[in-house]
């Protein structure tokens, strides 16, 4: 499976921790359904060989959902960093 890396400018929550709006690629989206949800721990994804690894990477909290602007339905995967908050998008 192949995936864009984006970091998005806005994720709306439902004032909890659950997405449900983003801008990608200067496009609205509104997510339509959650399919999955998950967590992941202990920055496993970061290697020093990779130039990538920061001994600071806590847990992350994992979303795929299907959203849309106007129109088209497409997968995406939204990323939490559990400790900054922080937001990344991949397109699927």
């Amino acid at each position: 499976m192949s995936a864009e890396v984006v970091k998005p400018h806005e994720v709306v929550s439902d004032g909890g921790l659950t997405p449900i709006e983003f801008t990608f690629r200067g496009k609205r989206f509104r997510i339509h359904a959650v399919l999955s949800r998950w967590c992941e721990a202990g920055g496993w994804w970061n290697r020093i060989s990779d130039g990538k690894f920061r001994p600071d990477d806590q847990a992350r909290a994992l979303w795929k959902v299907e959203a849309a602007p106007i129109g088209a339905l497409t997968t995406f995967e939204l990323e939490r960093d559990e400790t900054t908050g922080q937001w990344i998008i991949r397109a699927i």
